[in-house]
């Protein structure tokens, strides 16, 4: 089901592409298609994922505000969870910045409030992700209850219970 969904996914985001290649839109739908497909097929991840960075880079260069900052935030998270060279494109350095970035563009979303505190969690700077998981948690505690928001909150808190 999962390779499924991914080609499908491939598919439309292709056929954005088609017709508009520049589009922000069609790039970060593209990223994401992409890091499906990585999903569902592991043993092709490390392509896949330098395929994923470089279309975030095209949404970026296109909008870098698309989805509440989405290209960096997603870059961050890319980068954070994906294993090191030789593995894969993995950079918790890289990853931080990204995310930094991310907040600076939009400080009260709280999925790049997330991001920086996982990125600050793996980069072993404890305090600061303490601080950034409650901070995302004062965040998203302000919005209406829904999914998204029940899913920040658990991710928030997920975060705070790490020692």
């Amino acid at each position: 089901m999962r390779a499924d969904l991914a080609t499908q996914s491939t598919g439309a985001a292709d056929a954005c592409l088609a017709l508009d290649a520049q589009s922000a839109a069609c790039q970060y739908g593209k990223a994401v298609a992409t890091g499906m497909e990585a999903r569902a097929h592991p043993t092709k991840a490390v392509g896949l994922l330098n395929t994923m960075l470089q279309s975030l880079s095209a949404a970026e260069s296109a909008d870098p505000n698309y989805d509440k900052a989405g290209p960096s935030r997603v870059r961050a998270l890319v980068l954070i969870r994906a294993p090191g060279w030789p593995l894969g494109p993995g950079d918790t350095d890289a990853g931080l910045t990204a995310a930094r970035k991310a907040v600076s563009l939009q400080p009260d979303y709280p999925p790049n409030v997330l991001a920086l505190a996982e990125a600050l969690s793996k980069t072993g700077d404890a305090k600061g992700a303490h601080e950034g998981y409650q901070h995302a948690m004062d965040l998203a505690q302000t919005l209406p209850a829904g999914p998204e928001r029940d899913g920040w909150l658990h991710d928030a808190q997920d975060g705070l219970a790490q020692k």
